[in-house]
């Protein structure tokens, strides 16, 4: 029921706005709705200008923020990152090996004593390590480099 009285009351507004508009253009005088709609029309089109031209700016400038600036901060915080867990990861070995545990006879094994010991340069190193080199002419490893 509403649906019909809408479409009955915009067929009637149609109706009046035709008849208007021809009187206008016989008596050559404004009726002040018309008035009203031409003005109404251009505000309009000033508001839909304005709103497509911030929505073109605003689009640019989100683009730009997703392809340009993002990946830039993202880099760049994974870099800070890392240099904060690698200072945080040196602070913890060095407070680890200088702790009492290690000072302790019974508090840690000896393996993490010994290690400590040769990083300092106060361990002995008894792996030997093959040259793999040996068939080389030239370089560190050159056993048959005969000249004489």
């Amino acid at each position: 029921m509403t649906s019909i009285a809408i479409f009955g009351i915009s067929g009637l507004a149609i109706v009046l706005l035709l008849i208007t508009k021809k009187r206008e253009e016989k008596q050559k005088k404004d009726f002040f709705i018309l008035t009203l709609i031409s003005k109404g029309n251009i505000h309009i089109r000033k508001i839909y200008h304005r709103v497509v031209r911030l929505y073109s700016e605003g689009k640019e400038q989100i683009s730009f923020l997703i392809h340009k600036q993002l990946p830039i901060y993202y880099k760049k915080s994974l870099n800070r990152l890392v240099i904060f867990l690698k200072k945080k990861r040196e602070q913890y070995v060095v407070s680890m090996r200088d702790s009492r545990l290690l000072k302790k006879p019974d508090g840690i094994s000896e393996f993490f004593k010994n290690m400590s010991n040769i990083e300092k340069g106060n361990g002995e190193i008894h792996d030997v390590y093959e040259d793999t080199r040996q068939n080389d002419s030239v370089g560190l490893g050159s056993q048959n480099n005969k000249k004489e």
